[in-house]
Formats: structure tokens, sequence, C-alpha cells
């Protein structure tokens, strides 16, 4: 009876929280809103039977179809949390296996795996594949590939898993899923050691599916770059970075985002001219270049600090003590603000700086020099 009211009054709540909104000049929500909001409300507090109920609601009342299998998936998961898995796996198969399928026929048919896998159903990965194969363009594809993968690597070793990639490559040829297949086999064939078949697969991926569409397109330039690298062909290894990092600056002409692996490609170029190549010109050039190009980057003054002291290895106190004194004037709250006053005698520190009041001694040895 208690729970019954506080159902009643958290209803009315919402009610009369959603007819102040239409009230201040908004459009009223429809019943379709009102009901999922409900659900979520329940579920948020925990009442998993009454917010299935009101999903369930909200798909009766759906305007289309996407909004209707969104809220039975809804419904779906939270009979799950609620300790139903028999009805959430019952509704989950209706989703999956409507015809024709529905915007989330997809989501519904991975949970119905991923339930299975978690109950120690044999089916689990074989509904597992199907998933992937009935909706390679989803986004739980994705998932789905890697998970299996994951799988067979643990169950029956790498070189099983990379005859499976290979096998089912020409099923999804077509779809966005192949350049992950691509991908996954490509990364398990370096673990292997093969480094040259897997340098070639990098190489192939990047070229086939080239930016800006290609989605492993960075990640395969990088990973063929470190190859190159572990092979002593320093070069190579940075003339792959470099061409990851030509398109970014096409990209940034037409206000492109940038990817993941445009900053560790060009602090990577900066190390191997520094620690591999021993070219201390090209190095200080490389890291000042992070310091103008990656504007957005949290390790300019990072960038800042490693060109200083290269220009101090090559007794260019001059223009090492010019580039501290550029990072303490752009980067006034930097770790680095303290130490860069300690090792030039002009350069003052900011009155507002929040940086330490010392050098840490950790920094002041990577300097490898006395402070002043």
């Amino acid at each position: 009876m208690i729970a019954s009211v506080k159902s009643g009054l958290n209803k009315a709540l919402l009610f009369s929280s959603l007819a102040l909104v239409a009230a201040c000049g908004h459009a009223p929500a429809s019943s379709y809103q009102v009901a999922f909001a409900t659900g979520e409300r329940a579920e948020g507090s925990g009442r998993y039977a009454e917010a299935a109920h009101d999903f369930d609601e909200a798909a009766r009342v759906a305007p289309n179809a996407r909004e209707k299998s969104h809220a039975e998936v809804a419904a779906a998961q939270v009979l799950i949390r609620s300790g139903d898995k028999a009805s959430g796996a019952a509704k989950l198969r209706a989703i999956a296996n409507a015809s024709p399928p529905s915007e989330h026929s997809g989501e519904a048919a991975y949970e119905i795996a991923n339930l299975e896998i978690s109950e120690n159903d044999a089916n689990g990965y074989v509904d597992l594949e199907k998933s992937m194969t009935r909706f390679p363009n989803e986004g739980l594809a994705h998932r789905a590939l890697e998970r299996l993968a994951a799988h067979i690597d643990e169950t029956s070793g790498v070189p099983a898993t990379i005859a499976w990639l290979e096998k089912i490559a020409p099923t999804f040829e077509q779809t966005e899923l192949v350049q992950a297949v691509a991908y996954e086999t490509a990364k398990r064939v370096e673990s292997t050691g093969n480094l040259a078949d897997a340098r070639a697969r990098y190489v192939a991926i990047a070229a086939r599916w080239p930016y800006p569409h290609g989605a492993y397109w960075d990640n395969s330039l990088f990973r063929a770059s470190a190859i190159d690298e572990k092979n002593g062909h320093f070069d190579d290894a940075i003339g792959l970075l470099e061409e990851m990092l030509r398109q970014r600056e096409t990209a940034s002409m037409l206000g492109s985002y940038e990817r993941p692996m445009y900053e560790p490609a060009a602090w990577h170029i900066a190390e191997i001219y520094r620690d591999e190549l021993h070219d201390s010109n090209k190095a200080r050039a490389a890291f000042h270049r992070i310091y103008t190009e990656f504007t957005t980057s949290l390790k300019r003054d990072d960038a800042l600090w490693e060109e200083s002291k290269i220009s101090r290895k090559q007794n260019d106190a001059s223009s090492s003590c010019a580039t501290l004194s550029t990072l303490v004037n752009h980067f006034a709250d930097s770790r680095y603000v303290s130490c860069a006053t300690a090792i030039c005698s002009d350069i003052s520190r900011p009155s507002k700086s929040k940086s330490p009041k010392e050098c840490p001694n950790y920094i002041a040895k990577s300097f490898e020099m006395p402070l002043k």
C-alpha cells in the first residue's frame, strides 16, 4: 500500500513538473515522454517491476517504430536487472527477430548473447557471432568482434584467431566491419612476431581506408612505424608518422577534428630524432612544432622544456633560456616555472603563478645541470 502511494506521488510530481515546463512556454511532453521518464525515475529508485511496466506503456503509446523499440529494449533490460531474466530475454528476442528489423534489433541481439555469456550458456558466443553477422554496421558489432576474437585467443590461441578472422573477412567485405576485421588480424599477426607481415598489413589498411574515412588509418600508420623503429629503420618510422601528420595539416585548414594519434606521432618523431638518430637540431624543431601547432595539447609546456634541455646540451644557453622564457610567459602555472627561473637569471616568476615555489628535484635532475 505504502509503495503504491509513493509511486502515485512520484508520478504526480512528474506530471506537475512537466506541466510547469509547458506553462513556461515549452511544448508539453507527449504521453510517450511522460511514460518513459516515469520509467527512468522508477528504475533509478530501484523499482524495477514498476519501471518495466512504465517502459511497456511508453512502447504502447510510442509515436514511431524507433521510439517503440527503444522503450521495449529499456523494459527488457530493467526486467533482467530485476532478476526476471527469462522475461527480459524473451522481450529481447522479439526485438532482435522483428521483421523488418527495428533500429534497436542489433542492440537486442547483442544483449541476448551478452546475457547468455554471463550465464555461461553454451550458445552465448554462437549468438554473439550471429548478432555480428546479422548487424555488421551496428556499433556493437565492433564490440562483438573484439569479444569473439579475445575468446578464441583465450580458448584456442592466437593462430586460431587469425585463421578465424581471415575466414570471416569475405563475409564483411561490403560492410563497415571489414576494417575492424583487418585491423584485429594485423594486431595478432604482430603479436606472433611476424613483424614483416604485420607491417605490410598495417600499411595496406592505411592505404585501402585512408583519411578521413579510415577508422584505423592513424593507428595502423603508428603501429607500422613502431615496427620500423623496432627494426632500426628510424627514417622509415618517421616517414610513416609524418605521412599521418601531413593529413592533419590539410585537415586543420578545413576545421577538422584531431585524430587520437596525431599528438603521440608528433611527440615520438621528436623522441626518435633525439634518442635514436641523435639529431639535436631536428629534435629541437620537432618539439617546438608541438608547441606551435598543437594549440590544444596539454603537453605544450613539456615540449618547450624538452626543447630547452636539448639547446642546453648543445651549449646554446641563450636559446635554452629564450625557450624557457616562452614557457613561463605562456604557461604561468606549469610545473616547470620555478625550474626555469632557477636556471635562467633573467626570467622572473609570474606574480599569479600557481606552480610549485621550488623546482622539484626530479625535474632539476632531468635538466642535468646545477640550478643558479
